[in-house]
């Protein structure tokens, strides 16, 4: 028993030696960030690749309108790219304008319900890989937001890379201190890590919302795998596998707000089962691949810490013949000065090394929040809002399933320049993230029902409706063409976004069918 802890602790203490050498070739690496520039001002003249650019949206109007107005104004050769967008069961207005714009072929996905983000883009796929004169594909959020240089950046790095892992910068409204904490998080491994890794030659973890890869790529992997993180996990380990490394590019840069953050982290059992399931292609394979499978069990803050403490506390009481207590002691120095040469590389700033030191707390925090106890009682102290520019007005509205209409509530908040929308039945809550505009917080609330089979009745989800364009901020109203339609009248009635009446009928239903026939059939 003795010598199987000893052996134990042995094997611990390696692993976390392994890893702070990891740590200092990072910042080392990291050190040499200029080297990103100098390829691309190497290869801004370099002959233009033929790209196709693919937009996923759903029910993403304000973004992938300006995304694809960015698009148009690339200072990139406007025949040597196409962009393809794909609306998965859009119900706003994305469709009208995206096609008053032009520049992009338009693909309607998901009649009754979303079809989601890897189905679509996999169908889309299987036609476009036809094509033949197409270098590389590019993948992208309709969430994102780019520059005039975006295609240019990526056709520098397609140069000497087969597969680009893009960079993401948050943007928020609000200078809060938890999006202060996770931004400069979010900075920090991107400039460390990732770019780190990338100078090393090693792969990172794509990201199915800024994701370049050749075509020849393509026509060997035969697919693309964009359904959540953890298969984002496991394509990545398949084009390693193959040979093709996912190279990180911070100059491949992306915008979007910070409501859309996402800590990418795989879930733990998903890593340790992957990592089993691998061991026996090790041998077989490239030592990159090794090197990846090693780096998916990296430890986080806590673990590294736990792991250090626990050797600490033994190697100080215990003798231990291969590590003593002086190399452990001098291991955590180097562990120290390693990760203050890391805050000097990133260069994120005096104040934001404040909130780095925060983000271990947040990390914790979030751990906790999810004990359903804990969670519901943090969120019923952080919901009693006292600020005086809160207001907030609550409407009766209707929810079908097709055969029962359901009597809920609908809360329209307005607080600190920002609206939100709560739908509540019974004891049961929805609320929409922070929104500029009410119509967008109210799509997605009706995105969200309609996800678990309901449909919420009111004027934005009618097949009757029309936005109104008045160029307003907000944007709640409309108008009723139910009326015109059915020959009774010469001009629409106006109407606002939640309004309801006995008339409703889903959207979709106005484009595919006659609507007395519908209201017939019910």
């Amino acid at each position: 028993m003795v010598n199987l802890l000893f052996n134990l602790l042995v094997i611990i203490f390696v692993y976390a030696v392994v890893y702070i050498i990891y740590y200092a070739a990072c910042v080392f690496q990291s050190s040499k960030a200029r080297k990103f520039l100098q390829r691309q001002k190497y290869y801004t003249a370099a002959t233009p690749n033929n790209m196709i650019v693919i937009i996923y949206a759903r029910n993403n109007e304000s973004t992938v309108v300006p995304l694809l107005e960015s698009l148009n104004k690339q200072n990139y050769p406007k025949d040597n790219f196409q962009t393809h967008i794909i609306l998965d069961h859009c119900t706003d207005n994305s469709s009208n304008i995206l096609e008053f714009i032009g520049g992009a072929k338009i693909w309607r996905v998901g009649e009754n319900a979303p079809v989601g983000k890897d189905e679509a883009v996999s169908w889309l796929l299987e036609g476009l890989l036809s094509y033949q004169n197409v270098d590389a594909f590019v993948f992208l959020s309709a969430q994102r937001y780019i520059d005039e240089n975006f295609l240019s950046s990526i056709n520098a790095n397609l140069q000497d890379e087969d597969v680009i892992v893009g960079s993401t910068d948050y943007i928020s409204r609000t200078r809060t201190l938890l999006n202060c904490i996770k931004t400069t998080y979010h900075s920090y491994i991107d400039r460390i890590f990732n770019c780190g890794r990338s100078l090393m030659n090693l792969a990172t973890i794509i990201d199915s919302d800024v994701f370049v890869i050749r075509k020849d790529v393509l026509d060997k992997i035969k697919c693309v795998d964009f359904r959540d993180v953890n298969s984002e996990l496991k394509y990545t380990t398949l084009l390693v596998r193959n040979g093709f490394i996912p190279k990180f590019s911070p100059l491949v840069k992306t915008y979007t707000s910070i409501d859309n953050y996402n800590d990418r982290r795989p879930s733990i059992s998903f890593k340790l089962s992957l990592v089993w399931h691998c061991l026996g292609l090790v041998f077989k394979s490239n030592i990159k691949f090794g090197e990846f499978l090693l780096n998916i069990l990296a430890p986080n803050f806590w673990f590294l810490m736990l792991i250090y403490c626990g050797i600490f506390a033994y190697t100080y009481n215990y003798y231990l013949p291969v590590f003593d207590f002086t190399f452990v002691f001098a291991m955590g120095v180097v562990l120290i000065a390693v990760f203050a040469a890391s805050l000097f590389t990133s260069k994120i700033g005096g104040r934001n090394i404040i909130y780095l030191f925060f983000y271990p707390i947040y990390s914790l925090l979030k751990i906790f929040l999810h004990i359903p106890v804990i969670g519901a009682i943090v969120k019923r102290i952080t919901n009693k809002k006292t600020d005086e520019d809160k207001e907030m007005s609550t409407v009766d509205v209707c929810v079908t399933d097709g055969r029962n209409n359901l009597a809920c509530k609908l809360d329209l908040i307005s607080e600190s320049g920002l609206v939100r929308a709560v739908f509540r039945f019974k004891k049961k809550k929805y609320s929409s993230s922070s929104q500029i505009r009410m119509v967008d917080a109210l799509k997605e609330v009706s995105d969200k029902l309609n996800e678990h089979g309901f449909r919420i009745k009111i004027c934005q989800s009618c097949g009757y409706f029309n936005l109104k364009l008045d160029g307003s901020t907000n944007m709640v109203k409309g108008y009723c063409n139910r009326l015109v339609l059915q020959n009774q009248s010469e001009a629409p009635l106006d109407t606002i976004l939640w309004n309801s009446c006995p008339y409703y009928v889903p959207q979709e239903v106005n484009k595919i069918i006659d609507i007395n026939n519908f209201r017939e059939s019910l």
